[in-house]
């Protein structure tokens, strides 16, 4: 479950809160997994005065969660090509973040590694990173590639260069827009 990525992070984290609590069994692992609600007292709605449905106050917070899990991957049913324009050039999303990485670099020449890792955070991209040193991207490029490999930006004082990670999402990309728009580039 884990590998299915950003998307079902949030629906990750509600099942798991689920099964902590005891409110669902799970059987199996992975894609064969299955899930049973176990039933409680709390777990049924109860009618109101009005006669309409009331949701207990546990189930009231899933709710939007879930809905934004729905959202999300009802967005990525299929595959999102949407194409960026940056500085005169039209690009995918991964592309996208090189240009502006290596626009970036090429702006603020004494950008060291830290720097660039303050403007550019992990958090951007939790499992591969905006970037990484070159050594550690080929490592975890051994499989698939998961960096642009031919395309090294060299940063000053720093012996070994950086890839961007190619692995950008519909989600993802959206969390780093309004980085573009904070170094004080526009893309349309």
């Amino acid at each position: 479950m884990a590998e299915a990525g950003m998307k079902g992070l949030a629906l990750f984290n509600a099942i798991k809160k689920l099964q902590n609590e005891g409110r669902i069994t799970v059987e199996g692992e992975g894609a064969d997994a299955t899930y049973t609600l176990n039933e409680t007292e709390a777990s049924h709605e109860t009618p109101t005065e009005n006669g309409e449905e009331q949701v207990p106050q546990e189930q009231e917070e899933l709710i939007e969660p879930i809905q934004q899990v729905e959202e999300r991957v009802a967005r990525s049913a299929g595959r999102d090509n949407t194409k960026y324009k940056f500085n005169g050039q039209e690009y995918g999303k991964g592309p996208l973040v090189l240009a502006v990485v290596k626009k970036y670099v090429e702006d603020n020449p004494d950008t060291t590694f830290k720097q660039l890792k303050e403007v550019f955070p992990d958090t951007l991209m939790p499992r591969w990173h905006v970037f990484r040193n070159e050594q550690e991207a080929i490592a975890l490029s051994a499989k698939k590639p998961r960096y642009f490999l031919k395309q090294p930006i060299k940063l000053k004082g720093q012996k070994e260069p950086i890839l961007v990670t190619n692995q950008w999402t519909a989600a993802l990309i959206d969390k780093f827009l309004p980085v573009i728009k904070s170094v004080g580039y526009k893309v349309r």
